[in-house]
């Protein structure tokens, strides 16, 4: 047999006889998936451009390749990237099993995508808001996603995110999860992933045992869950089981610990005690994922180069030493886990040495230690019969590149598939509060629409040029961009819109930016609309210029007797914040904001991944269509504490699945 030739891809061959020809090299390569976000500090866009890497990826029979967005430069090149990789594996002269890779990316939609060129959708967050029609947008959502991932040549996503999002203060997950609701989450977690594999897409649900109720990002700390394991049974747990019984296929893991369910563990050092995230403890993944829950398909770890890991001090070694991460890496595979994502960048010369090290380390360690063999064997095991089922193992040489990229330019930010995302985005946009203030009157109206930064004028702009087309204002509406130092229309126009906006990220001190010109436009203005995003409780204190940016405005405008419209475009727990706004309006999503739609690929003349959300948001504020959204989490008071800082409360201000649903003003 040829190097060329791939044991895996002859249907002769059982599973069982792919992974009896397999060395212990290729069984822990199996088990790993790198990152190639850049090669000498390049971004890898072309691995033609790369040779040495190529021959790095050869030395291996790595189980799969993760993309990020440094590797996305439009749907053609990803195309061509993807189907270079897997020829690539094909050459390996090392091995004669060459086991086609999964190809996987972080797609949940909303603000996780990686394919840029290609359709956003409206997040989570937002099909949960969709009441009656939350389950059908679900799977239309991972079928846009599973399409388009398809045609760029991947075949598994890291989607859905599982997460019940039951810490208002959850500083990672937030609009990535669908809802509040254990149940909710489970209904429309099953749902997406439904609409993902129905493409060939293997679907993930993450992050296993639950990443909603915590206050700690995982990629720069520790984040603990003081819960016992009968209440994460009734909540964290509860769309895990949904999905075992729905037939998942991949499970990831996540990077928490949960001291009131785990047993103790001495760390690296030999004195300091504690816990184990969940992605090492074999309490979690074996004896409650596999034993309680009865659970057989692949674990995959969250990312082992986040420092809930990579420099926690867990295991014996200097933290981020080689010594440390095979430390990690043997304990991961003993807790539980079959695939180990992304250890290190594989990113240079330096990089492909340590694999070498750490895959050979491992295997000298296999070698004396029976526990570890054995479970390198499941894991492998589990993967083959994974990549059997979804038709991974048949892939063949010969793919023609061109072809790919032609059909991913095709499929990828389609107009069908823009036009699923605004049917959501319209159905998901939840209206508060309504003082008499929508729909916003189209006639003899001083109007400002405050951006949060600067970019944020493409899409508002945007739409309501969308509205002047729609004929919901007038054709020869005057509108004034601030932010972007742009003036058009009539000068002698009963509507004037001005653009601008009060926050700017790029100063390291005095972020406000609330400009003499702004605070006049304000002042004139009959309706003032603010659009504010929040990651975080902070972004509400006093001390933050974001906050301070919006209750100015809404001071000016009612000091000078006009009406004020907060529109929430990511979490929207905000809305506690402003009571005083006459009008509050949910979007629940605030990246993408930066793209004009007009602005096509000039290659497939497609859209790429813009805010359909706002742009929803924005038609039905001037009475496009009635808002039909529905809150799908529970948004607590805010309250001032002891100290004078501010806090969430357990009084709760507006109740799941809360709306003003009749169309304002009729």
């Amino acid at each position: 047999m040829t190097g060329s030739e791939s044991l895996a891809a002859k249907q002769s061959f059982s599973i069982e006889e792919i992974a009896a020809s397999m060395t212990l090299d290729d069984k822990i390569s199996q088990m790993i998936m790198p990152a190639v976000r850049t090669w000498d500090e390049e971004a890898l866009t072309d691995l033609s451009h790369a040779p040495k890497l190529s021959e790095a990826l050869r030395a291996h029979q790595y189980g799969g390749i993760i993309l990020f967005s440094q590797n996305v430069l439009d749907p053609g090149q990803v195309a061509v990237l993807v189907n270079q990789l897997q020829e690539n594996n094909l050459e390996n002269k090392e091995t004669t099993a060459h086991i086609p890779y999964f190809m996987a990316a972080d797609e949940e939609g909303g603000v996780v995508v990686r394919l840029a060129g290609g359709t956003r959708m409206t997040g989570s967050m937002a099909v949960g808001a969709t009441g009656s029609h939350a389950v059908l947008n679900a799977e239309k959502t991972g079928q846009v996603m599973g399409e388009e991932m398809a045609a760029a040549g991947f075949n598994l996503d890291f989607a859905p995110d599982i997460d019940v999002n039951n810490n208002p203060a959850n500083p990672v997950i937030r609009t990535r999860s669908f809802s509040d609701d254990p149940d909710t989450v489970s209904a429309l977690g099953c749902a997406f992933a439904k609409g993902v594999s129905a493409c060939g897409v293997i679907p993930t649900y993450k992050h296993f045992p639950g990443h909603g109720d915590t206050s700690v990002d995982s990629h720069i700390g520790t984040p603990s869950v003081e819960k016992t394991y009968e209440e994460i049974q009734s909540t964290e747990l509860k769309p895990f089981a949904a999905a075992i019984a729905d037939g998942a296929d991949m499970i990831m893991t996540a990077h928490i610990t949960f001291p009131l369910i785990d047993e103790e563990k001495t760390f690296g050092d030999g004195t300091t005690k504690g816990f184990y995230p969940a992605t090492m403890s074999e309490k979690i993944l074996t004896q409650i994922l596999r034993g309680d829950m009865r659970y057989d398909g692949v674990v995959v770890t969250d990312a082992l180069e986040m420092d809930a890991i990579r420099t926690a001090g867990l295991v014996p070694g200097e933290p981020d030493s080689a010594e440390y991460r095979i430390n990690i890496a043997r304990q991961v595979i003993l807790a539980g886990a079959d695939i180990l994502l992304i250890p290190t960048d594989l990113n240079s010369e330096a990089a492909a040495d340590f694999y070498d090290t750490y895959i050979g380390s491992l295997a000298e360690m296999a070698q004396s230690d029976a526990a570890l063999a054995e479970r390198i064997d499941e894991s492998v095991m589990r993967i083959l019969k994974l990549k059997e089922k979804y038709g991974i193992l048949e892939r063949k040489k010969g793919s023609d590149p061109e072809e790919a990229a032609a059909h991913a330019l095709w499929v990828i930010g389609s107009d069908a598939h823009h036009d699923t995302e605004m049917e959501i985005a319209r159905q998901a946009i939840t209206l508060l509060k309504n003082d008499s203030v929508l729909p916003v009157a189209a006639g003899n109206q001083k109007i400002v629409f405050l951006g949060r930064q600067k970019e944020d004028a493409y899409t508002i702009e945007y739409a309501f040029r969308q509205l002047m087309e729609q004929g919901l204002i007038s054709h020869k509406t005057r509108i004034v961009n601030l932010a972007l130092d742009t003036t058009d229309g009539s000068d002698d126009a009963d509507t004037v819109i001005t653009i601008d906006y009060y926050y700017d990220a790029a100063p390291e001190e005095n972020q406000l930016r609330y400009t003499e010109a702004l605070q006049e436009a304000v002042k004139e203005a009959d309706a003032v609309i603010g659009l504010t995003k929040i990651s975080g409780l902070e972004a509400l204190s006093e001390e933050s210029e974001q906050y301070q940016g919006i209750a100015r405005a809404i001071e000016d405008t009612h000091a000078a007797g006009g009406l004020f419209v907060l529109l929430s475009d990511s979490l929207p727990y905000d809305a506690a914040r402003y009571q005083d706004a006459d009008a509050i309006v949910l979007a629940y999503m605030g990246s993408g904001l930066d793209m004009d739609p007009t602005q096509r690929s000039d290659k497939s003349g497609n859209m790429g991944s813009y805010n359909a959300n706002v742009v929803a948001a924005i038609d039905l504020m001037f009475g496009d269509g009635a808002f039909s959204g529905t809150l799908p989490v529970q948004i607590p008071e805010i309250t001032e504490t002891e100290d004078g800082s501010i806090a969430y409360s357990d009084q709760i201000l507006y109740e799941r699945g809360f709306s003003l649903k009749e169309r304002p003003g009729k």
